[in-house]
């Protein structure tokens, strides 16, 4: 596997403008079309906005790392950090004819990258979600 990116963000929303120009770039300089990217980009957003509000709850002081990689025609995003440990039969999307507001990032995740997945995270963290996008 090829890292193409690897740093720790503050776990705010403002550092998310950030990430999603990093995820965008990346993505389009890995192999990905304009809309691959864009797709890319909004899993990626959602992810770390469910770290900043549901895993830390806003805390300040926090952050999360944001890897990724390319491997064998696949674009993987790893987002890692120490919030709440992730309980997997909590993360079930809401429909969308259910109208209010949020609740709809994993939904969205589920349906625009290829792979979702809740790993075994390495030592020194909580959780590891991994998002795997098919590259063109």
């Amino acid at each position: 596997m090829e890292t193409l990116f690897d740093s720790d963000f503050p776990a705010t929303t403002a550092a998310l403008a950030e990430l999603r120009g990093i995820v965008r770039e990346t993505a389009l300089h890995g192999g990905c079309g304009r809309d691959t990217a864009d797709a890319i980009v909004l899993a990626a957003n959602e992810a770390a906005m469910n770290i900043v509000q549901h895993g830390y709850g806003f805390a300040e002081g926090q952050h999360f790392r944001l890897r990724i990689a390319r491997d064998a025609g696949m674009l993987y995003l790893q987002l890692l950090d120490n919030a709440r440990a992730v309980a997997l039969d909590e993360l079930r999307p809401r429909e969308l004819d259910d109208l209010r507001p949020g609740g709809l990032g994993v939904r969205f995740m589920r349906e625009l990258m290829d792979t979702v997945e809740y790993l075994s995270p390495p030592s020194g963290f909580t959780n590891l979600l991994q998002l795997g996008k098919r590259i063109e």
